[in-house]
């Protein structure tokens, strides 16, 4: 590779980098809420630590596109400003030798934005979920703190937590199951050593039959009482899934003949939509960012800025509409290929002196 390949190369990925790891921190703040909920379940500090870390594949298929953007655009800017860009093209080289070890390093960073959100990201997400679900499976009192996790349909579920998923006092809970009523009350709850100790409970049941019982102290593993109040474990979706995975249940839906195979569909073109961002935003950035006239003009940075606010806004839409194949393709590939023409014709006017 030529002495000035390397030059712009290593300046493209230290500013790749550094804006990498500060969007990184970013997101990993705009994250804590969801932490510091795992948290409040009662994790262990190295399960905390663990559930933080699988945060960061997540996000990071959206923040190497963008870093790819910001690097290459500060990068011709500066060439730019500081006639390095005059220079090389008076040195012979042209605009395509020029950009070319930038384009194809972009290319490369593709192929590992592709693997992250293919492979990475839907391990982590899985994982997540997986560390959530089991600490809440063995500890009943944090199912009941939430409604929404332990998902008790035609049920009413009232209680004051003392200290959160270990202790709480004045439990009710109100069941219906088909035809019967269950009806528990009980004063203080607490979790010990895998144990739920109810004290002062009273079970009401029946329907044409009543039937009532009172204990002092009632004991039950825990495990098992979670169990009852979450049967159901919860559903594996596309995002959950590595490429491998979510082919074999495409080729199981299309067997079927299933509706859902859009979706399946859908998720290939969403995760082929992310691994390409990271070189059209490349090709974007170094378009905008090239300025040939004396003056300095903002209208590059305005141009980009609303090509890739279109780009990411598309992308969250259609995302939304992945029940809906084509729509959902069109919104996820369209503005790439907007972007892809909108730099080839920048380029091409200003290899001709046209700004």
């Amino acid at each position: 590779m030529p002495i000035f390949g390397r030059y712009l190369l290593t300046h493209y990925l230290k500013v790749l980098i550094l804006s990498l790891t500060s969007f990184v921190a970013i997101l990993l703040v705009s994250r804590l809420e969801e932490i510091a909920h795992f948290a409040s379940l009662g994790a262990p500090l190295s399960y905390l630590a663990l559930f933080t870390l699988y945060q960061i594949p997540y996000f990071l298929p959206i923040a190497i596109p963008i870093s790819c953007l910001i690097s290459s655009m500060i990068l011709f800017q500066r060439l730019s400003h500081t006639h390095e860009l005059t220079a090389l093209r008076a040195g012979g080289f042209s605009i395509k030798q020029i950009i070319g070890p930038i384009l194809i390093a972009a290319a490369f960073i593709s192929l590992g934005t592709f693997y992250i959100a293919s492979e990475l990201a839907t391990t982590s997400h899985l994982a997540t979920r997986k560390m959530a679900y089991d600490l809440t499976s063995k500890n009943p009192l944090l199912l009941l703190q939430s409604a929404k996790i332990a998902q008790l349909k035609g049920s009413y579920v009232q209680m004051d937590p003392i200290h959160n998923g270990r202790s709480a006092k004045d439990l009710l809970i109100a069941m219906q199951n088909q035809e019967r009523l269950n009806l528990c009350l009980a004063k203080r709850v607490d979790m010990e050593n895998g144990e739920l100790k109810g004290q002062e409970v009273s079970v009401i049941s029946g329907a044409d039959n009543l039937v009532i019982e009172n204990q002092a102290l009632l004991t039950s593993e825990a495990s098992k009482f979670a169990h009852l109040l979450r049967k159901k474990g919860w559903k594996i979706s596309n995002d959950h899934l590595k490429f491998s995975l979510l082919r074999v249940r495409e080729k199981a839906l299309r067997e079927e003949g299933g509706g859902k195979l859009a979706k399946c569909h859908t998720e290939f073109v969403r995760r082929a939509a992310l691994g390409l961002a990271a070189f059209t935003f490349t090709l974007a950035g170094i378009a905008f960012g090239m300025e040939i006239s004396r003056g300095s003009s903002k209208r590059g940075i305005f141009l980009v800025l609303s090509l890739t606010g279109l780009t990411l806004l598309a992308f969250f839409v259609g995302s939304e509409f992945d029940h809906l194949f084509w729509i959902a393709s069109v919104l996820l590939l369209l503005p790439h290929l907007l972007i892809i023409l909108a730099s080839l014709w920048t380029l091409s006017r200003i290899r001709r002196g046209i700004e």
